[in-house]
């Protein structure tokens, strides 16, 4: 059994490894699914704008084609400025010059507009940074869940094999203390079976010499013998009594106990027996248990 409990948790651990497995080539698949979506998109995008393509090249000519008259132009304009005999080679712009005061202004406002473009950058890098920790952080604590929950359950599981290894335990001891004593008893019985039987080998040899089996059975048989004798002794004994005071005058045999039916009166010269009348006397009742709470009467002394 336990060995099968072993391979049962050996088991649940990996179908609880590839559960995890199976969690992360789903957030992959995920990822990788948006991805694809995203080329698509752009994909989309990009066949969208095939069709403007020629319209596009044409404006892309169009425009170098101006940008090489632009360099002409400004060539002309430079050997015209560099040129001394010129009257109208440079005009002069409308409008004033800033003062350095303004011009520290502006230098500082461009500076604060450049830091609060690169604080914007960086905060966009840190919420494109947290929204990955944070997708990493609900992975790993779903993770973590789904961990508490096998643990959970590995240790109930624990406890259960604790519980049944316990009671086999006992069960155990309680089977090797019965066959201790099973043993203890069949070795006493193989020495009580070894003298049993080195004394009938004796009574056997001593029957052969015709000698009685052993003393104590010799003494124990007198015993016995003697026993008997006295029984049956009172047994003649009591059926001679009874047979003397049961028969009757007429020579039958009688169970019922004889009860006198007459008297000898005490004044009489000659002692005949006279029979009782009507008002014979009756036979008392044995003594009950009860007697033994009841005082014996004592007779008070008459005073005349």
């Amino acid at each position: 059994m336990c060995i099968f409990y072993e391979k049962v948790n050996v088991q649940e651990g990996l179908i609880r490894d590839g559960n995890i497995e199976m969690q992360a080539l789903e957030e992959e698949t995920r990822c990788l699914q948006m991805i694809t979506k995203e080329e698509g998109r752009q994909t989309a995008l990009s066949r969208k704008l095939l069709p403007c393509q020629r319209r596009l090249k044409g404006e892309s000519t169009m425009l170098q084609i101006q940008l090489s008259e632009c360099k002409e132009r400004m060539l002309e304009l430079e050997k015209a400025l560099e040129d001394p005999g010129q009257e109208n080679r440079a005009r002069e712009l409308e409008g004033n010059d800033p003062s350095p005061v303004e011009l520290i202004q502006k230098i500082e406002q461009v500076k604060l507009e450049v830091g609060l473009a690169e604080r914007e950058e960086l905060l966009l890098e840190k919420d494109l940074v947290f929204e990955q920790v944070t997708r990493l952080s609900q992975r790993i604590r779903a993770k973590a869940e789904n961990g508490k929950q096998d643990t959970l359950q590995l240790a109930k599981k624990v406890n259960e094999l604790q519980g049944r290894i316990k009671e086999s335990t006992r069960r155990m001891m309680a089977v090797v203390s019965e066959l201790s004593m099973r043993q203890a008893s069949a070795m006493t019985l193989q020495q009580e079976l070894k003298e049993r039987e080195l004394f009938l080998d004796t009574c056997h040899r001593r029957l052969d010499q015709g000698l009685p089996p052993s003393e104590d059975l010799e003494q124990e048989w007198q015993h016995i013998l003697r026993d008997e004798q006295r029984r049956q002794a009172d047994q003649q004994e009591k059926d001679r009594e009874f047979i003397n005071r049961s028969q009757l005058p007429s020579g039958v045999y009688t169970t019922a106990e004889a009860r006198p039916n007459a008297y000898i009166p005490l004044g009489d010269t000659l002692p005949l027996p006279k029979p009782y009348g009507a008002l014979a006397p009756f036979k008392p009742s044995e003594p009950g248990t009860n007697i033994r709470h009841i005082r014996k009467p004592e007779p008070k002394p008459i005073e005349i």
